[in-house]
């Protein structure tokens, strides 16, 4: 048990599952569709995953109306489209979903847009935006927040 901990939990306890080899029901490797992931000048992801699965498999949490503004990627669920395709990871902030901001939207509205940018049949794929919450400048620093309550 200790050493499968070892393979979800990476540098500090993000999930990392992109290394972890999923096997068929027949004991070989599954084939993997792996999502198209591009880095634009600003150090943001651009991360499409092909709908391989019936659920996308994400939780959020975050939101206009929650102490987090941006919606953060807090869970990966093993049977879903974003866990199979990789790319996606525990702790990113989402900036965009299939073009659409996310800034300033309440959190059940960037999960609604999720879904139904997921459902979408006219569409194999969806895409987002995304940024290691590090290098994000769009949430208040810690530096930030001290200065604003002195």
């Amino acid at each position: 048990m200790k050493d499968e901990q070892n393979l979800l939990e990476g540098e500090g306890g993000m999930r990392r599952h992109q290394s972890m080899q999923r096997l068929a029901r027949d004991g070989m490797p599954e084939q993997r569709d792996p999502a198209r992931v591009v880095q634009d000048e600003e150090g943001n992801l651009r991360i499409t995953v092909k709908k391989t699965k019936p659920i996308l498999g994400i939780a959020i949490e975050g939101g206009a109306n929650t102490k987090h503004p941006l919606p953060r990627i807090i869970n990966i669920n093993e049977t879903g489209a974003a866990f199979y395709a990789g790319g996606l990871e525990v702790g990113q902030l989402i900036l965009q979903v299939d073009g659409t901001r996310v800034e300033g939207l309440q959190h059940q509205d960037v999960a609604r847009l999720i879904a139904e940018s997921f459902a979408r049949r006219d569409r194999e794929e969806i895409e987002f935006l995304v940024v290691e919450a590090k290098k994000s400048n769009m949430e208040p620093k810690p530096t930030a927040l001290i200065f604003l309550e002195a």
